[in-house]
């Protein structure tokens, strides 16, 4: 039976009930109330006496409190199949009412436990495992059996298990996916069955119950490169940070890998192998593919937003440039990392009093990471100070492998690469290497940047030289070694710290312990992790039903998350807020983000007012045990 038919929200006409549970869900509706209730007051006894709810690393537990929580869930599967429906299931968490009402008695232990009991015990059997990949395979097979309480264990550890479920973690789990594969999770659009795009899309999630798409061709995982039909698990890995970070409905959420093959051999040769055996389809063949895939999004899901996740450096760009004017789409490498950089840069010149507009920024690493913040800085400045293109492109320097790139590397750039080239005349006295480059020092000596970007994955690039060469001629050098993991950093935040006597405005790529300035203080460094923007980015779309995603949407979500900056009211503090306060920061930017869709008139809900905060935290899922009442299912 389809699963609508199986599990109905609240708050429609009442589905036919049968007599004899009536008086049974009452009962356990009743019973989850007084248990949130109970949960209400243990969080406001917990809050007034300045302590957090146990070992949580949430500070703001509003999810615990929301009226939507306590309406009923209609459902007609009992027994087994319920316990089989990780949606549905509570395990020890069901009530005695429920227990007897869906026939689960004998089924269960005597003990009825509370979510939270549930969460020690999954997070002391979580301890347990001996490594973070099993870790993983541990939280993902949790996940398959009980949802809430998976997402519920996730958000109270959020800082610890983030680097689990998601990077680095993920990325070994990716390149061991064949091996450890259980069961399938998501959608898989082979190539060998691309005549049967519709079909497999409509089999997988009607419609109606899709509001966001998450899809990758596995090409350019996290750095691994390409890792064929394992990529399925990087968008899994951002459906979970959607909803953790956002509380967007996993049941809304579709992962979908295109598989078009690998180029890589070991997978080829390997016999376990799950993925389509074949070398990556190229060209007009793949262009076809994805165009097709596109296209069916936009007619079948057209209020769904579709992100696009660690496509290959030859086929992002062209992808988001080609499809952001069709359809409502995102590009997380090139957009969202772009965004929360602008966001901590925002933070940085209001910290040193100075504006965004009238900064000298140096891109060191101009892939497509590189370019797509530097792009992002650019459609900033275009859209909120009025700069022209070419005014913009006075304030960079960007350096790649040839050096610094100017108008000579014209025949080998990537498009959209020339509006941030120098011109070569401007730079003929500049000091070059044996090999023709002008280097990052030299570049340093000549432009004098406030701004220090990296995106190079050399560890050590920005090295002692470097940066006192940057701190002789800007008061607060704003560094961003931003290359992960850590170790492939530009420079260790400890070092920056000290050659430039604790001066420097620095975030990073990956979590870095605060370090000592000579003041005494501790100089908290902010992670630019994109799980800081996307999920409220996401959130503000579906809650408008935008049907693009436009530049000032963003650039709205942006400067929302930039006035959460602990460093507007310390400097010591970190230019980002910090990645436990997930929740509240998404409310936030998603209000910022509706808005500005409704303002640009791409909202597709028609309204005078403007949304409010209340009204996005209302739309979010929460991972908690709503009751179950019983329905006819004939």
């Amino acid at each position: 039976m389809h699963r609508s038919l199986l599990v109905a929200a609240a708050g429609s006409k009442r589905p036919r009930t049968a007599a004899s549970s009536l008086a049974a869900a009452r009962r356990a509706f009743q019973s989850a109330a007084h248990v949130e209730n109970k949960l209400r007051l243990q969080v406001k006894e917990a809050d007034e006496e300045g302590a957090a709810l146990h070992d949580s690393t949430i500070s703001n537990k509003e999810y615990l409190q929301h009226s939507k929580n306590e309406r009923p869930i209609w459902t007609a599967l009992r027994g087994r199949a319920l316990l089989n429906e990780p949606a549905l299931n509570k395990g020890a968490g069901f009530t005695p009412e429920e227990r007897d009402t869906f026939g689960l008695t004998g089924l269960l232990p005597h003990e009825v436990h509370s979510l939270d009991q549930q969460c020690k015990r999954a997070y002391s059997q979580l301890q347990e495992r001996p490594s973070a990949l099993a870790k993983y395979t541990f939280l993902s097979s949790l996940r398959d059996q009980n949802i809430i309480l998976f997402y519920a264990l996730c958000l109270r550890h959020l800082n610890e298990l983030l680097p689990v479920i998601y990077t680095p973690t993920v990325g070994e789990a990716i390149q061991k996916y064949s091996t450890i594969w259980r069961r399938p999770d998501g959608l898989f659009l082979s190539y060998a069955h691309r005549h049967k795009m519709r079909e497999m899309m409509m089999q997988a999630k009607r419609p109606k119950d899709v509001d966001l798409i998450i899809v990758t061709d596995s090409e350019g995982i996290l750095g691994i490169g390409d890792q064929g039909v394992g990529g399925i698990l990087i968008a899994q890995g951002k459906a979970n940070l959607y909803t953790l970070g956002a509380g967007i409905d996993p049941s809304r959420i579709l992962s979908v890998v295109l598989d078009v093959g690998t180029d890589n051999s070991a997978l080829l040769n390997d016999p376990l192998y799950l993925g389509l055996r074949r070398k990556r389809v190229r060209g007009a063949e793949y262009d076809k593919f994805v165009d097709r895939f596109c296209e069916l999004v936009r007619e079948e899901y057209p209020q769904a937003l579709l992100h696009f996740e660690d496509f290959g450096v030859s086929n992002a760009s062209k992808i988001l440039t080609t499809y952001r004017n069709k359809q409502s789409v995102f590009n997380d490498d090139m957009q969202g990392t772009a965004a929360v950089v602008l966001a901590a840069l925002l933070s940085a010149v209001k910290v040193t009093k100075s504006e965004l507009k009238d900064q000298r920024i140096v891109v060191f690493g101009f892939g497509t990471a590189g370019y797509g913040i530097a792009d992002g800085i650019r459609n900033a400045l275009m859209l909120e100070a009025g700069l022209s293109s070419e005014e913009v492109r006075k304030i960079f320097w960007c350096v790649d492998r040839p050096g610094l790139l100017t108008t000579e590397h014209s025949p080998t750039l990537r498009p959209g690469q020339e509006h941030f080239i120098r011109n070569a005349s401007e730079v003929s006295s500049w000091e070059r290497d044996a090999e023709g480059r002008i280097s990052l020092l030299e570049v340093v000596k000549q432009a004098k940047p406030t701004i220090l970007i990296g995106c190079s994955t050399m560890s050590g690039a920005f090295d002692e030289e470097v940066v006192r060469e940057m701190a002789k001629h800007v008061e607060r050098p704003i560094v961003f070694p931003l290359s992960n993991p850590t170790k492939l950093a530009e420079a260790d935040p400890a070092d920056i710290n000290e050659w430039t006597n604790g001066l420097a405005l620095m975030a990073t790529g990956s979590p870095f312990p605060p370090v000592k300035t000579p003041r005494g203080k501790e100089h908290k460094i902010a992670e630019a992790n994109n799980g800081l923007l996307y999920p409220g980015l996401g959130l503000g779309v579906i809650v408008s039903r935008a049907s693009f995603l436009t530049e000032k949407m963003i650039t709205a979500g942006v400067a929302a998350l930039a006035k959460m900056a602990p460093a507007l009211d310390d400097p010591d503090e970190s230019l980002l807020p910090p990645l436990s306060d997930l929740r509240h920061v998404s409310v936030k930017v998603a209000t910022a983000v509706a808005n500005a869709a409704k303002e640009e008139g791409v909202s597709q809900i028609k309204r005078d007012d403007p949304f409010s905060q209340d009204e996005v935290r209302a739309a979010q899922w929460d991972p908690v045990y709503r009751p179950l009442e019983l329905v006819d299912r004939h």
